[in-house]
Order: structure tokens, then C-alpha cells, then sequence
């Protein structure tokens, strides 16, 4: 696990004059964490499936409360990319947004890099240590082959996947 700046008023961060704002979900059903993926493919169903029913798949627009209640709650929401090239530089547009304070409404909770292949790259492991260091909470997931086959089981996860949920879980 990985701590960086709570806020985008720790850093300090300009975007470009031309930079895309980040695509936005309305969500209507609150759940204690608010899951999205930066990108097609990027393991949001997965790791929705190892926190359960306290986890919601917001696809991928940057979650924003809707509805009909007053006040709207704060989603606590939870980015999800693959450490391939597309992944990453999702991640590094997205991280960037975060910290211009681009992406209001909503509180990140942190960014879960999901590790596309069985061994990353040293150009990779660069990538990730640094973008997971840029968000409140960072998290990288190895490659599970039985993943492939099987879909996670909550009940049987390695020691070091029940420590990130439980840290994701845990306001700080």
C-alpha cells in the first residue's frame, strides 16, 4: 500500500489549456465504495468482486452522486487501471485531473493498478510505484493466474489482498 497527498490542495498541479475533462457517472446507488475503471478493461469487476456488496462498478466516468435525495452523500470512490501502456497513461492523465482539483463532488479514495501479465517490466514497476504514490492510497494488484480460470473468492484471497480492501475500507 502506497500513501500520497489526501487532497488536491497538498500539491500543486496545472493542467494544459487543452486537457480533456474527465468523462463523469451519476450514481444513484451508495455503497461505502464507489468503484471505476480509467479505462475499457482495466479489472473493475474484479475488484469490485473482492470487496463484495460494499463495492459498486461505476464503469468508467468519474462517479458523481444523482438522485433524488438532499443532501447528495460524498462517494468515496476508487480508480482502477492495468498496467499496460494504455493503462498507464490513463492513470497518469487521470492522477493529473486529480491533482489540478479537475474532479469535483466525489472524494478518491485511491488508485488500484490491476498488473496485466505475470511480470511487469522495470519500466513498468517505475510507472506504477510513482502514479501510486501521486493519489491518497495506491494499491497494486499481481497477476493471479487462477484469475483467469476462476473468479476471485472474497472468502479465500491472499493475506496482502485482504490488507489493501481492509485499507480502502478503513477511512483514514
Amino acid at each position: 500500500m502506497y500513501r500520497g497527498p489526501q487532497s488536491p490542495d497538498e500539491v500543486t498541479v496545472e493542467l494544459h489549456a487543452d486537457t480533456t475533462p474527465w468523462p463523469q457517472t451519476t450514481v444513484t446507488d451508495f455503497r461505502p465504495v464507489t468503484v471505476f475503471g480509467l479505462h475499457g478493461g482495466a479489472g473493475t469487476t474484479t475488484v469490485v468482486s473482492l470487496f463484495g456488496e460494499d463495492a459498486l462498478d461505476a464503469g468508467i466516468g468519474w462517479p458523481v452522486a444523482g438522485g433524488w435525495t438532499r443532501p447528495l452523500p460524498t462517494l468515496h470512490v476508487l480508480a482502477v487501471a492495468r498496467t499496460h501502456y494504455a493503462g498507464l497513461a490513463a492513470a497518469e492523465a487521470f492522477t493529473q485531473q486529480w491533482a489540478a482539483d479537475q474532479l469535483p463532488a466525489s472524494r478518491l479514495l485511491g488508485l488500484v493498478l490491476v498488473d496485466d501479465g505475470p511480470s511487469l517490466t522495470d519500466g513498468q514497476k517505475k510507472a506504477v510505484k510513482r502514479l501510486l504514490r501521486k493519489v491518497p492510497r495506491g494499491a497494486h494488484l499481481p497477476w493471479i493466474e487462477t484469475w483467469r480460470h476462476l473468479p476471485p473468492d472474497p472468502d479465500r484471497l491472499p493475506r496482502r489482498l485482504t490488507k489493501i480492501i481492509h485499507a480502502f475500507r478503513t477511512p483514514r
